[in-house]
């Protein structure tokens, strides 16, 4: 089936390449294009790390602040997903790591488990929602918030999404936030393309919500908020698409 990426770059080819295991064929069109803003560790001990995207890690300065390696080994690390983990090893850290499916359970986790008195550093987007810290700043602990990176929009949908769109030889779109998929339908507007009658998959329902507002006809939601269970999802289209042709044949 082919199946049409609007996330980053590199997270999108990543997903390509599980897409391809399975025997699908991805388009890849960013919608969001990542990029670093230059800021630096701060100053002082620091207790431990949040972060929500692997992102946090990956585009976080190679300035002379960052903590030593030694620091990096024994920091504890309060992540969402096992991509972020993996990104942070990456980059040296080495210490305790919890792992929380998305953001609202993480900052359940750390109100509960982890002291007042402790220096959290967070790693964040420009653009994020306000829940974890707020949640976290209620419960009394000290969150320290560094923007690592910025999501800017696209101008336009890549040339070939343009045309597998308008062809209509998409299987299923996927979207990873409310953000790009927001994104998404204002840069198809703008195309000129109706992509209302086509599959569409949504890791979240916050993902999913521009989609549900725009009266789409067929919207599927993951069962939990992670690419597993996306691409459970893009398996169960390409079956039953499948089925449909099958049975199309026979009829004729």
């Amino acid at each position: 089936m082919l199946v049409l990426l609007t996330r980053a770059l590199d997270e999108g080819t990543r997903t390509a390449i599980k897409l391809a295991s399975s025997g699908h064929r991805a388009i890849l069109s960013p919608v969001l294009d990542m990029v670093p803003t230059g800021a630096e560790w701060p100053h002082g001990v620091v207790g431990g790390v949040l972060a929500t995207s692997s992102q946090a890690f990956e585009l976080f300065s190679d300035a002379p602040e960052w903590p030593s390696p030694e620091a990096r080994r024994l920091l504890p690390l309060y992540l969402v997903g096992a991509r972020t983990k993996d990104a942070a090893r990456e980059r040296g850290f080495e210490g305790a790591a919890l792992i929380a499916a998305d953001a609202k359970e993480l900052a359940a986790s750390v109100a509960a488990n982890v002291e007042a008195s402790r220096r959290l550093l967070y790693l964040a987007g420009r653009d994020r929602k306000p829940d974890l810290e707020k949640t976290l700043a209620e419960a009394g602990k000290r969150i320290e918030t560094i923007e690592v990176y910025s999501a800017q929009a696209a101008e336009s949908l890549s040339d070939e999404a343009a045309a597998a769109l308008g062809a209509g030889t998409i299987g299923a779109v996927l979207h990873y936030s409310r953000r790009s998929a927001e994104i998404f339908l204002s840069l198809a507007r703008r195309a000129g393309l109706d992509v209302s009658k086509m599959p569409h998959v949504a890791i979240s329902a916050d993902a999913a919500a521009p989609l549900r507002a725009a009266g789409f006809d067929e919207m599927h939601v993951a069962e939990q908020p992670n690419e597993q269970a996306v691409l459970a999802l893009v398996a169960a289209l390409a079956a039953r698409a499948e089925t449909l042709s099958a049975r199309r044949g026979a009829r004729s």
